[in-house]
């Protein structure tokens, strides 16, 4: 079975996540335990292989704590600057405290002599301190920007959500003595009719007592402005058609034929094309 782990908002297969884990971790040791190869020989002293394994644990430290970080994030939505100081402390501190009990504990088991745990503690206090603080850190760090990234993207789709919840899908109109409601998707075409606006459906038509412009602000997303007389429900659309100066001829689906002004050409094809770009996202 395969599980799967999320790393800020990102989902990971969690043995392709160990499979990394492990390789990193056992390329960091096999070069760590090289250097001490080669500061040996820089030096004229004997290289003890068991010796500097043991004191490699250094790094098998981390992964368990960084995990740990990690389940303390995941129960966070916020994080202040406090919390991050406390858990870079913390893990820190751990991290001193467990390499100096690991190698105490396993030199009293495999050598004659053990390695003292305040003379570990003090030993890797003052050669690692930096390495420890560097390694939680940006990983404390990484964490943060996730979060951040993530809490930012849910604002911006429970904001996207909550205006097309409150969007309407329809428009009430005045025409004479009577209102109507008329949803905009039955609309073909909007035309300026001065002093009113004809609402054109499929085998119907509408006066409104209301300017082209005035309505425009009213519709929804889907109208686009084609002519300075003209607005168009863009989901009508069947094709256009160059006139060869400048304008267009625009066919909707009931066959009825408009003209696209060349004042309006930009604007009518970006809107078209990202709405044919939808629709066929939309299909597959």
């Amino acid at each position: 079975m395969i599980y799967k782990l999320k790393f800020g908002g990102y989902t990971l297969e969690n043995h392709s996540l160990k499979l990394t884990a492990l390789a990193l971790l056992t390329m960091t040791i096999t070069l760590a335990i090289f250097q001490d190869y080669l500061h040996s020989q820089r030096n004229g002293y004997p290289f003890f292989l068991y010796e500097s394994m043991l004191f490699k644990c250094f790094w098998v430290v981390f992964p368990p704590i960084i995990l740990l970080i990690k389940l303390q994030f995941d129960k966070k939505s916020t994080v202040s600057f406090t919390f991050l100081a406390k858990m870079l402390t913390l893990a820190s501190l751990a991290h001193l405290l467990l390499v100096a009990l690991i190698i105490w504990f396993l030199s009293s088991i495999f050598r004659e002599q053990s390695y003292g745990f305040m003379k570990v503690l003090t030993y890797t206090l003052a050669n690692d301190l930096v390495k420890i603080l560097l390694v939680y850190a940006a990983f404390i760090s990484s964490l943060k920007y996730f979060i951040i990234k993530k809490k930012r993207e849910q604002n911006f789709k429970d904001q996207a959500s909550a205006k097309q919840s409150l969007r309407p899908d329809s428009i009430s109109i005045k025409s004479g003595k009577s209102n109507f409601l008329i949803k905009f998707s039955d609309i073909l075409f909007i035309k300026s009719a001065t002093p009113y606006v004809s609402i054109q459906l499929a085998n119907k038509q509408y006066l409104h007592t209301a300017s082209l412009k005035s309505l425009s602000e009213s519709l929804a997303p889907r109208f686009v402005r084609v002519h300075r007389s003209f607005i168009v429900n863009l989901d009508k659309i069947h094709s256009y058609q160059s006139r060869l100066n400048g304008d267009y001829d625009l066919t909707l689906l009931n066959g009825t034929t408009l003209r696209l002004s060349r004042n309006y050409v930009k604007q009518f094809r970006r809107r078209f094309d990202c709405s044919s770009a939808k629709a066929i996202n939309s299909s597959l």
